[in-house]
């Protein structure tokens, strides 16, 4: 997999012509539940480590070099005072987060460092309010269960930004054999997929912000008779957009089950030695 995809030329992307250094920002989904995890907790709360998943995934991102991070957190008041709590005492919430749905939403109370957003009833409602809440020229959409994702991987999405593309996802290929089935009980197999051209997606997904809000306006008016999205890129290619690939990484690994959790922790291990 190239680690640079081709300049594209034609479809919705358009390049940055401009002197001025693009602007960043992140948002780092963390209003998920931890109960495939068996957590009583915020999945982004459970710890790796020693550390919960949140601020290993808010210290990726800013170690790139991204310094203005929205975190989207459950509404409820307990989760949002141990997002504080947790964020806090790792030295990484700066000044008063923006908690309130109100304020947060029009970013009018946005202050510099992490900033907390309340999330939505699913994904794609967090990541808009955390995209109203952002403005910079380009966005990372980066999930909190990705605590371990290289510091190499959130570079690669933003130089690909800057090159010009609108929205660019890092991926590994596929090393199973996937097969489609007809959803019977048993289940029958209706192909075997190609995996020569399938790839696994990998966060953070990174956007010019004014095209991802375009494709959640999108999404928002298609989501009564269409499923909710599987991931941003998603909603970008559903209204004609172009989605490029960069290389990811194993390390990169979503954190959903007790079993991913230990995996994690034997490559954080390896990591710190």
């Amino acid at each position: 997999m190239r680690t640079r995809p081709r300049r594209p030329s034609s479809g919705i992307v358009v390049g940055m012509v401009s002197k001025r250094q693009p602007t960043f920002s992140a948002i780092v989904a963390g209003a998920g539940a931890g109960t495939r995890l068996g957590a009583n907790k915020p999945k982004a709360l459970v710890e790796l480590g020693g550390v919960p998943l949140i601020v290993h995934a808010v210290r990726g991102v800013r170690a790139a070099g991204i310094d203005d991070v929205v975190v989207t957190i459950p509404p409820d008041a307990a989760a949002r005072e141990e997002f504080e709590a947790a964020l806090s005492g790792e030295g990484v919430l700066s000044g008063e987060p923006a908690l309130e749905s109100e304020s947060a939403v029009s970013g009018k109370s946005a202050v510099s460092g992490v900033r907390l957003v309340p999330g939505g009833a699913t994904r794609q409602e967090s990541v808009a309010n955390g995209l109203a809440a952002v403005d910079t020229d380009f966005v990372l959409i980066h999930d909190a269960a990705r605590a371990l994702t290289p510091i190499a991987v959130i570079e690669r999405v933003m130089a690909a930004l800057r090159e010009g593309y609108d929205a660019v996802v890092p991926a590994l290929p596929v090393t199973d054999t996937i097969k489609t089935v007809d959803g019977g009980s048993p289940e029958r197999v209706v192909a075997t997929l190609d995996r020569e051209n399938l790839r696994a997606m990998q966060t953070p997904q990174g956007f010019r912000v004014d095209v991802l809000r375009q494709a959640h306006r999108a999404g928002e008016a298609r989501g009564a008779t269409e499923a909710a999205a599987p991931d941003d890129a998603a909603l970008v290619e559903a209204m004609g957009g172009q989605v490029v690939l960069v290389e990811g990484a194993a390390e990169a690994m979503k954190v959903t089950t007790a079993w991913d959790l230990a995996v994690a922790e034997m490559l954080l291990a390896g990591r710190r030695q």
